[in-house]
């Protein structure tokens, strides 16, 4: 057995062991889907960001960066300023809020937010977000497939098989302490591996310089802040799509369950620090990494496999483990966070529902059973595609569009109900469904379009059918009452 292969074992069974020993800790609901609200700043921080980027931050990025050259920078503005907004905007508000109507998942939240007694928000939100995990897992297991396959000749079929069951293992006992706890670990191994990887790179090339100007010969183009596109209407278009990557994080659910499970409130602050100086290294070495892939492998099959092949060619064999781990690590953080949110919101707004005064420790085995399912469903969708970027931008934009208005306004202003919520939740599936398969995604990213027609849905919803009762508007009062104590 290798050396590589041995850090990359040794690497799973820490994660088994993080499974093992939260398994042993997760006593309660809460504990299983919150942590119990006891993690740091810098649990909250960086597992909410790995879980956030996932192994599109290593493939789908750098692979993306390959291709669109300079094009790229887009997506890096509107992947930090996304983060930072909704740390400033959401984090802080979302904690106090949740606390204040004593809520465990985010579903929950929008149930009691809008005093919806016939759990119809929840329902409607609990359907949605199993939809957009599920296909965020699949985008996710793709890349597990494409790392064992590309670090080690395993089969494709088998690569999906090992990734898929290592992080249900852990789910499935620790829950969201464990998703906590080993994101952690793994954000940090990503983005160690984003730090040094190029610079030890460039270093071995002799300097970035050389490798500009021979690109530049090669290809124009890749120097081009919009592709080379000289039309007003598509030079726009890619833009709005690179930046529009930014309002998908106001709707990403499993980010908003960290800022849920943070001990204080006033942590969130330093949390925001970290997590937008997390994002920035990270976006802007997985950028470099597939800028310089472009120049050093020019003909590659898959772009999305830049990362591996960089560190097969540049680095000893026995280094190949650590970095098959990181990516690992990338994609493994986000499979246990969608399905952990997932599990969460069939628990809350369905088992509960249907099965009132259910013990903690059934519906608990419930949601373990949920995962077990939603991770086999995710599995068979990732038989049927092949690229990580496409599927994850497609999931992100749903999440976005689906719970991005619903969230702002909930946490902004009194006037929404649930005629409203349902309104805006349903139309920003649908929009973002028929945009992207009718081909419109070709000229704008679907999350724009999605997004807008959910906020107008919101408001002309809750318009219609007489807005907010008194009951919802005193909840709310009280939620800003207790947001100003905590300052």
């Amino acid at each position: 057995m290798t050396v590589s292969t041995i850090v990359f074992i040794l690497y799973l069974l820490v994660l088994i062991g993080i499974g093992v020993f939260t398994y042993l800790r997760a006593k309660s609901i809460s504990d299983y889907n919150l942590a119990g609200r006891a993690n740091n700043r810098w649990i909250t921080a960086i597992g909410a960001e790995s879980a956030d980027m996932s192994g599109w931050l290593l493939m789908g990025l750098s692979g993306a960066a390959y291709y669109d050259g300079f094009a790229s920078i887009w997506i890096i503005v509107g992947l930090i300023f996304g983060t930072m907004l909704n740390w400033i905007f959401v984090g802080n508000r979302l904690r106090v809020a949740t606390e204040t109507y004593n809520a465990l998942s985010v579903t929950e939240y929008f149930e009691k937010r809008v005093n919806d007694k016939t759990g119809k928000v929840a329902v409607v939100a609990g359907i949605a977000i199993i939809v957009f995990m599920t296909i965020n897992s699949s985008a996710e297991i793709i890349g597990s497939g494409k790392l064992l396959n590309a670090t080690f000749g395993l089969d494709y079929s088998v690569g999906i098989i090992i990734g898929l069951v290592i992080v249900v293992a852990y789910t499935f006992l620790g829950g969201f302490m464990a998703v906590s706890w080993s994101n952690l670990f793994q954000g940090t191994l990503m983005f160690l591996a984003l730090l040094l990887v190029p610079i030890a790179v460039i270093i071995k090339i002799g300097g970035f310089g050389p490798g500009l100007e021979e690109l530049y010969n090669q290809n124009p183009g890749f120097f081009n802040f919009l592709s080379g596109e000289t039309r007003f209407f598509p030079a726009l278009a890619i833009i709005f799509g690179g930046l529009g990557v930014g309002l998908c994080y106001f709707g990403m659910v499993h980010v908003h369950t960290c800022f849920m499970a943070i001990k204080k409130s006033s942590e969130i602050r330093d949390s925001t620090f970290i997590a937008t100086t997390w994002v920035s290294i990270s976006t802007f070495g997985a950028v470099i990494v597939g800028m310089l892939g472009a120049f050093l492998f020019p003909n590659l099959a898959d772009s999305e496999q830049v990362f591996f092949i960089m560190g097969s060619t540049y680095f000893p064999p026995y280094l190949l483990g650590l970095f098959a781990s990181a990516v690992m690590a990338a994609i493994l953080s986000s499979v246990s966070a969608y399905l952990i949110v997932a599990a969460a919101a069939f628990g809350a707004n369905i088992v509960r529902r249907y099965a009132k005064g259910i013990e903690d420790r059934k519906l608990v085995n419930m949601e373990r059973a949920a995962i077990l399912v939603i991770a086999l469903i995710a599995f068979v969708m990732s038989l049927k595609s092949d690229l990580v970027f496409a599927v994850a931008l497609l999931a992100a934009a749903g999440l976005g569009s689906s719970f991005g208005p619903l969230v702002l306004f909930s946490l902004y202003s009194k006037s929404i109900n649930k005629v409203g919520a349902i309104a805006s939740i349903i139309t920003g599936l649908l929009v973002v469904i028929i945009w992207y398969y009718s081909g419109m995604s070709d000229y704008l990213y679907e999350l724009i379009p999605g997004f807008g027609a959910s906020c107008i849905a919101l408001l002309l919803g809750t318009k219609l059918s007489g807005g907010a009762d008194a009951e919802t508007v005193a909840l709310y009062q009280s939620f800003v009452a207790k947001l100003k104590k905590k300052k």
